[in-house]
């Protein structure tokens, strides 16, 4: 993955631009993006994944915690690390 996003942002942005999202495809490049009403400096990629392997957090039998309850978790205990 990192290696195919190397290459993708290392193209011209008329390249890039070929790949970009929009009303009907919400996934793909975005330069164009606004804070505060001032445009951003970052190009983006959004993707997703249709079909997820979802992969047990536990290898404990009676572990029944969601995957995705601990992803939440994680993720809001990073970004209060990153914010304070």
């Amino acid at each position: 993955m990192e290696v195919a996003s190397r290459k993708f942002f290392e193209q011209s942005k008329e390249e890039k631009r070929t790949a970009g999202r929009d009303e009907v495809k919400p996934m793909g490049y975005y330069d164009t993006e606004h804070t505060k009403n001032v445009r951003d400096w970052k190009e983006v990629f959004d993707a997703a994944v249709e079909n997820p392997t979802v992969i047990s957090a536990s290898d404990e039998l009676d572990d029944n915690e969601s995957p995705r309850a601990l992803i939440c978790r994680y993720a809001d205990m990073t970004l209060s690390t990153w914010t304070n």
